[in-house]
């Protein structure tokens, strides 16, 4: 009986560890759920921000065009004027 009464015990002891174990294991369950939805947020809110980069980038780059014509534009009225300033001070 003696014998009996010890092994109920162990038994009685490694169930308490194993429901301890239960629990951690859920508790570490619960902060990887947690750290996961928190890594699809800031997933979520890269991919919004690499969007607007993208825009501005294709925004800038239009602009750069636009820029240059202007600025080209500029050159030839500025060329075309000297040398209309120039025709008229020969002759």
């Amino acid at each position: 009986m003696d014998n009996l009464s010890k092994r109920l015990d162990q038994i009685d002891s490694k169930l308490d560890k194993l429901s301890d174990a239960v629990s951690r294991l859920a508790m570490i369950e619960e902060r990887i759920t947690h750290q996961t939805t928190g890594l699809n947020r800031q997933n979520e809110r890269l991919d919004g921000y690499e969007k607007r980069l993208r825009q501005l980038e294709f925004h800038s780059s239009t602009r750069g065009v636009i820029l240059s014509y202007i600025e080209r534009f500029g050159w030839i009225v500025l060329t075309a004027s000297i040398g209309l300033l120039s025709y008229f001070i020969r002759g």
